[in-house]
């Protein structure tokens, strides 16, 4: 690689930032640039070893490889003559086909993983131009080392986004690639030209498609009362029956299966069973809809009452709270435990913000509650004992008793004295508790029962129905946010640590005060995404992680201290750290 004066500065500047300096401060790196780079440190990424993964099975994307590749087939020839290629990925960055003309440039871009099936998501090898456009929405240019891959600093890539013509959605990227020495600015605006070419192939391809799964929906929904879905990558039609019960994320569900179905050329209308978002199971008839010898779509029929557990589940009602919604297994089994009526005293546990408070709200008229909450004492009587006993005295239907964890073992025993009085006086006490102690186990015989209302974790098929409700709450009147299936199955990765509360403030960030009607995975804040995508340790990193943690332990957090015993740099020492995902600010050594 030729190291001119711009190439010093930019692989200095690199260097810097793997050992913590912001490139943004002295205005050297591109922002785009730099803000990507620490994209790649927050997905847990290491430049040396972050290499592309591979998957034999992808989503089916014969739509755009049906257009894009006759397009690209006729711009071959400008590959002839030099050392440079062209790379089609879909919307998650799995390369879908590559071409390239130089033999030599070809096997070089084989050991960089450059083929089909391995993915060039930000996510996965860091800044790149693909996974750039897909975390943007807009063209991208990478140069050499402006790559957070190490094995890349010897290329430049440029890509351009993809859209479908009639949602508008990113369904792909396409990318050339050429030797780092070759660098042409021109580059991006070839590629962008090339993009465009294929979206306007797939603008007068998709209305053709549409119109074809149409006419096979009308020609096979003559009974109505049968579930009937049509539908390809892009786009759904379904029936009243069908729409009644599908979830936001059951459309990408069944797409894979009947893109599956078709493609393992087995019979495909015969019935397979398949599992949709709330863990509901159906019957799947699957139907190819074909222009000509091409497959556009397919037509599924669903068997719904041929599955007595979902229909006994769907006839059995959950008993209502207040303006709370749910309808997964947990959520069931709390709310029939908490509005049982002879359950004079309840105690509700569970974990910080999953709407024990809201829960209790819901068992009474809010007009004859009397709340008491330790975490908020009352400017005239700052008591806690004074103030459960005057809230008795008022004689409220219900009584609610908020965060007892605080409290110590003399207010827990006085506690336990005026649950008793409570309920010699006909009043409901409902107690709320984020962390059971060992100290509580004094008051827990005071009450008739204990109820864990269900974390977030164990409500994942409530998650589209809350992101639908709590949307509501924040939406203008008249207007429905649609939360797209890759943003539900993003969220649904999260380990949320405040459960319910920390999803309202999720979406109320997004939704309050904008016109949005539909939310993707890309419109999700940059720490979410990185929580979403943060990949599982493996092997090796597992044994790495545990050392790097005990020297941190054995030197009593100091870090100059550890990597003297790890054997390292320091610097080496917070970019694995980085890499790894450790949380050395919160950790107690």
């Amino acid at each position: 690689m030729s190291l001119d004066d711009r190439t010093r500065t930019l692989l200095r500047e690199r260097e810097l930032f793997l050992e913590g300096a912001d490139p943004a401060e002295r205005g050297i790196v591109r922002k785009e640039i730099a803000q990507s780079w620490k994209r790649s440190l927050m997905y847990g990424l290491e430049p040396e070893r972050s290499r592309p993964t591979f998957r034999s099975e992808l989503q089916s994307s014969e739509q755009l490889l049906s257009v894009a590749v006759p397009v690209i087939e006729s711009k071959r020839g400008a590959l002839v003559d030099s050392s440079s290629s062209l790379a089609l990925t879909d919307a998650s960055g799995w390369v879908l086909a590559r071409w390239v003309e130089d033999s030599r440039f070809s096997r070089r871009l084989d050991r960089h993983d450059v083929l089909p099936g391995y993915s060039f998501a930000e996510t996965t090898v860091g800044t790149n131009s693909g996974g750039m456009v897909l975390e943007t929405g807009r063209p991208a240019l990478v140069a050499g080392p402006e790559h957070f891959f190490e094995e890349s600093l010897q290329l430049t890539c440029a890509g351009a986004p993809i859209h479908h013509p009639l949602t508008k959605r990113l369904i792909g990227t396409l990318n050339l690639t050429c030797r780092y020495s070759d660098t042409n600015p021109i580059m991006l605006s070839w590629v962008c030209e090339v993009a465009t070419q294929i979206e306007k192939v797939l603008a007068t391809t998709a209305h053709r498609r549409e119109q074809l799964l149409f006419e096979a929906f009308l020609a096979d929904n003559r009974d109505s009362r049968h579930a009937v879905i049509c539908l390809d990558e892009q786009t759904i039609i379904s029936n009243a029956a069908a729409a009644r019960i599908l979830g936001p994320s059951d459309q990408a569900i069944l797409w894979e299966h009947a893109a599956r179905t078709l493609r393992s050329g087995t019979d495909a209308a015969a019935e397979k069973t398949v599992s949709l978002a709330d863990g509901a199971a159906v019957g799947v008839d699957v139907v190819p809809v074909t222009d000509g010898p091409a497959t556009v779509g397919a037509l599924l029929r669903l068997k719904i009452s041929s599955h007595p557990s979902r229909s006994a589940r769907s006839q059995e009602p959950v008993p209502a709270l207040g303006d709370l919604v749910g309808h997964s297994p947990a959520w069931r089994a709390m709310c029939h435990a908490v509005t049982d009526t002879g359950t004079p005293a309840l105690l509700l546990t569970g974990e910080p913000g999953v709407g024990k408070f809201a829960v209790a709200r819901a068992l009474a008229d809010e007009s004859d509650t009397a709340v008491v909450d330790a975490l908020a004492p009352s400017t005239t009587s700052p008591d806690w004992n004074t103030r459960v006993g005057d809230a008795i005295d008022r004689a409220p239907s219900l009584l609610i008793l908020r965060h007892l964890e605080t409290l110590d073992s003399d207010a827990l025993r006085t506690t336990a004295s005026a649950v008793a009085a409570a309920r010699a006086r006909q009043i409901r006490v409902v107690a709320t508790t984020s962390a059971p102690t060992p100290a509580l186990s004094q008051l827990v015989e005071w009450f008739d029962r204990v109820v864990e209302v269900p974390s977030l974790a164990d409500r994942a098929g409530d998650l589209p129905l809350l992101l639908e409700t709590i949307s509501r709450r924040y939406s203008q009147p008249g207007e429905r946010v649609h939360w797209m299936p890759d943003a539900v199955q993003a969220l649904g990765r999260i380990d949320w640590d405040r459960n319910v509360a920390g999803l309202d403030t999720l979406v109320r960030e997004l939704v309050a005060g904008r016109n949005r009607r539909y939310i993707g995975a890309q419109d999700l804040p940059i720490e979410h995404r990185v929580q979403a995508s943060r990949r599982q340790l493996q092997g090796l990193e597992q044994l790495e992680a545990k050392a790097i943690m005990n020297a941190l332990r054995d030197a009593g957090g100091n870090k100059r201290l550890a990597a003297d015993r790890l054997g390292i740099a320091r610097s080496t020492l917070y970019r694995k750290v980085r890499a790894l995902g450790i949380d050395i600010d919160s950790a107690n050594f």
